[in-house]
């Protein structure tokens, strides 16, 4: 069984450990809220937010953050301190042979991802998902739960896709965009824009 460190210890850390526990050794979690992981009991030591595979006593580590931009921060830092990240897939979650899974990806229980899928480096996929077949999700994406993207869409860099959301077959999302929870896609969304409704729509209030 792998020894790990899981980054972060809050809800994505605690979603993760509550199913990956008996498939990966759980040395501890580097956090910056201490007491967070003995408020829900998490397994394992508490490690500082600067964490070193020395530190750790392993170089592999589970990259449990819910938020793509932070994901991308602490890959570029905790990559040049020497970590490797580590795939997670729940048994109950149905990925075909041919699927790309980039390092660090997570796929949690009764998700489904189809042929010629790719999944790029350090994506989340949360509960009860389906992704149609040749669709492409770039290095970062957050899917949260219950979320359906059709065949040959793609979903770029640092996107998050929130809950309940349908992403039509085709459909290209892009670099750093917000799909609000419920929404339904039917066109192509550019670059850092948040849409919201069906059929969705830009948002440009909920914007940074």
């Amino acid at each position: 069984m792998q020894r790990v460190i899981f980054i972060g210890s809050g809800g994505v850390a605690r979603e993760v450990t509550s199913w990956a526990s008996g498939m990966v050794d759980i040395a501890g979690y580097a956090t910056l809220d201490a007491e967070e992981h003995a408020r829900f009991q998490l397994p394992g030591q508490v490690f500082p937010d600067n964490i070193t595979p020395d530190l750790a006593g392993t170089d592999l580590a589970v990259m449990a953050i819910g938020l793509p931009h932070v994901r991308k921060k602490l890959d570029a830092r905790l990559s040049a301190a020497g970590f490797r990240f580590v795939s997670l897939i729940h048994p109950s979650a149905v990925v075909a042979a041919n699927v790309v899974v980039g390092e660090g990806s997570i796929i949690c229980p009764l998700v489904n991802v189809s042929p010629n899928v790719i999944l790029g480096r350090l994506t989340y996929l949360n509960f009860c998902i389906g992704i149609g077949h040749d669709a492409v999700l770039e290095d970062y994406v957050q899917v949260n739960p219950g979320v359906q993207i059709g065949g040959f869409a793609k979903i770029g860099k640092g996107a998050l896709v929130g809950s309940g959301a349908t992403v039509r077959e085709g459909v290209k999302i892009g670099d750093n965009a917000t799909i609000g929870s419920g929404s339904v896609v039917f066109a192509t969304v550019r670059p850092d824009v948040t849409v919201m409704g069906n059929p969705a729509k830009r948002m440009r209030a909920f914007e940074a």
